[in-house]
């Protein structure tokens, strides 16, 4: 374990202490994690104490650093990646303040404020967008186009985290799934109608929709609704919203209603952004390209099912890093529900206090099983992009499955920081090693099905 880990850290330190100093990527060259390089929008932007939440120090760093990793392959050079996540932030936030002015809206200071978006949120959209818009888009497209297709993917992430943070704080399940079929209207029609109402929760939610429809106008200029790209944009969106209403099941003490983890990994997961992620990008594709044909079409599919469970393995170690907050307000995520499936706890259990509960949990295995479930989905993912390799150059495969692999680092970061210990460690550097590396027991495996 300390040789592989002595590799990378040794790779880290070579690459960048010898190409330039820490400092410059920190805090020079990766602006997209200082939300305030534009002046403008520095003044304009209220500051507060939760401007560097999730965006210190540390962030900066292990972001450039990962990025100035992926060096290595021909469409993330650096510091090209910089610059566009750069871009993408301070484009990002000119729309905040120039496109929520109107009294309907709920404008970006108040947003910040409320908290219903953080500044983190746009920030790590901006980061995650160029870990697929780069590869997808580098063959065909110009800067400029991979530049509109990662301030879409911002603005689409924003504008989801938004309304997730309404509905856990404001709203009960009612008016939540009613919201939800408006988002889907706001992401995917030719034409929406914002309300014109006074309340808060209504601005809020009217700012929400208005970044969806900035994501769809995007998307959709230039391509005709015969599009195929468009259609599987339109079929994906309406899946994830399916997804997110039923993962609204699981926030509920009545555990008579709760999901298997069965139904759990083959419905409630569809919540997972994976597919429209990357369907943006291949709609700026056709575009570049005027048209998709048979092995271009194949390719994208490849692409978009291997992001689909890398996406969904994320869901689920998100689920890790959540567990207490999760069972604090009375939701059982997929780790209580594998430990019901396999034996580790039983129904009763879910009732003998959150604290006991979460003792039992980590006493039993569970965590560390929830674990191998979510790697069993993510590493799913790479057999379909070693497919796409062998099809065509279209996209750049090598770099999305380096991007992948800084995925999961991403993803699995809360839960390491939650719980610091040398185990922790090493499955976090684990991301960035060999597949051969992972260890999926036969018991977790047999999980795969469901997926």
């Amino acid at each position: 374990m300390f040789i592989f880990l002595k590799r990378y850290v040794s790779q880290f330190d070579t690459y960048i202490y010898h190409r330039c100093r820490i400092e410059i990527i920190a805090d020079k060259l990766f602006n997209p994690f200082n939300f305030n390089s534009n002046q403008e929008i520095k003044n304009q932007i209220p500051i507060n104490n939760y401007d560097t939440e999730g965006t210190n120090t540390f962030y900066k760093i292990l972001g450039a650093s990962l990025l100035v990793c992926m060096n290595n392959q021909k469409s993330t050079k650096f510091p090209k990646s910089i610059n566009l996540i750069k871009h993408t932030t301070s484009s990002f936030e000119n729309q905040l303040e120039t496109r929520l002015c109107d009294t309907q809206y709920l404008a970006s200071k108040d947003l910040l404020s409320s908290r219903l978006l953080k500044r983190k949120h746009y920030n790590y959209g901006a980061y995650l967008a160029a870990l697929t818009s780069l590869p997808i888009l580098s063959n065909s497209a110009q800067n400029k186009d991979i530049l509109s297709s990662m301030i879409a993917k911002t603005s689409a992430i924003s504008s989801i985290k938004i309304l997730d943070n309404i509905h856990d704080k404001l709203v009960d399940k009612k008016d939540a799934v009613k919201s939800q079929r408006k988002h889907l209207k706001a992401f995917t029609n030719d034409n929406y109608y914002i309300e014109n109402n006074l309340n808060f929760i209504a601005k809020a939610e009217n700012s929400c929709m208005n970044m969806a429809r900035w994501t769809f106008e995007s998307v959709k200029k230039g391509l005709n609704d015969d599009s195929e790209s468009l259609r599987i944009y339109r079929k994906d969106f309406a899946d994830y919203i399916e997804g997110q209403i039923r993962s609204m099941d699981e926030k509920s003490n009545r555990t008579r209603n709760l999901p298997t983890i069965q139904e759990y990994i083959k419905k409630v997961n569809e919540k997972s952004v994976g597919k429209i992620w990357v369907d943006i990008d291949f709609c700026f594709l056709e575009k570049a390209l005027g048209q998709l044909d048979k092995n271009n079409l194949q390719n994208i599919l490849l692409i978009r099912e291997a992001a689909d469970y890398f996406f969904k393995g994320c869901n689920l170690y998100d689920d890790i890093a959540d567990l207490e907050e999760d069972l604090n307000l009375g939701i059982y995520n997929s780790v209580p529900l594998l430990a019901l499936d396999r034996g580790k706890i039983n129904h009763s259990d879910l009732n003998i206090g959150k604290t006991k509960l979460m003792e039992m949990l980590k006493r039993k295995g569970s965590i560390d099983e929830a674990l191998q479930l979510a790697d069993l989905i993510f590493l799913k993912g790479f057999e379909p992009l070693n497919k796409a390799k062998e099809l065509n150059d279209v996209a750049d495969i090598d770099a999305l499955i380096f991007g992948a692999k800084i995925l999961r680092m991403f993803a699995i970061r809360k839960w390491a920081f939650h719980q610091p210990s040398l185990d922790t460690m090493f499955k976090t550097a684990l991301s960035l090693g060999s597949l051969r590396l992972y260890h999926i027991p036969d018991k977790i495996a047999a999980y795969s099905i469901y997926s």
